[in-house]
């Protein structure tokens, strides 16, 4: 098997910041892939209409176009409705991969309320991405026991023993880009410029089809 990163969300659409964080986590864990996986129902945002799957997906092969070892999941739509990470996770680990789920730091909160998080802890690793200005401060507050005595610090510069054998979350600074799929779609409804935020295959898809307007 061979490891490969995950990075879910509703991508709506897929910008800058999500392409660049891809690209970071698959370079600095030397990852064989890192696969860009859209829900079809995302669970924690009720209430906000979100695009039609067919558009959010092709944004993502436009953007995925060309960059090396970054390729599209559609896992989670083909099942449809809300997905869990544990499903989508095992779904890949059945098919051949060692999945290595990518989170934001700020997601290590959350996580005792995820779905079967002692199983989904134990059997998977995790990337915690953080700033590098996060180094040296204390956790957030709220972090479960059984997230934080799966952290471990990033080896910088050596490879990650046996990764994608579940177990671990490996604490990742990398810096990121200042840009939100929330401020693309602002921008795009008063007509403002949105190239300096998306790829400009996406650009152009979200002109054509007058998306967030």
């Amino acid at each position: 098997m061979s490891a490969v990163g995950v990075l879910g969300g509703t991508f709506d659409p897929v910008h800058r910041g999500h392409l660049a964080l891809a690209a970071g986590v698959r370079e600095a864990l030397g990852l064989a892939q890192v696969l860009l996986v859209p829900c079809a129902t995302p669970p924690h945002k009720p209430g906000r209409a979100v695009t039609a799957a067919y558009h959010r997906l092709e944004m993502l092969y436009l953007g995925c176009e060309g960059r090396e070892r970054l390729s599209v999941g559609t896992q989670e739509l083909a099942r449809g409705g809300v997905s869990y990470t544990i499903d989508t996770l095992r779904e890949l680990r059945a098919g051949g991969a060692d999945p290595v789920f990518v989170v934001g730091s700020d997601s290590l909160a959350e996580m005792g309320a995820w779905r079967e998080h002692d199983a989904l802890l134990a059997e998977f690793d995790f990337a915690s991405v953080e700033r590098p200005e996060d180094g040296g401060k204390p956790l957030p507050a709220g972090i479960c026991e059984a997230v934080r005595r799966r952290l471990v610090a990033w080896p910088s510069g050596r490879p990650v023993d046996r990764l994608g054998r579940g177990g671990r979350i490996v604490r990742l600074p990398l810096g990121a880009l200042p840009v939100s799929s929330s401020l693309i779609r602002a921008r795009a409804a008063s007509h403002r410029p949105i190239d300096d935020l998306v790829a400009a295959r996406v650009a152009r898809y979200i002109q054509r089809h007058r998306l967030y307007r």
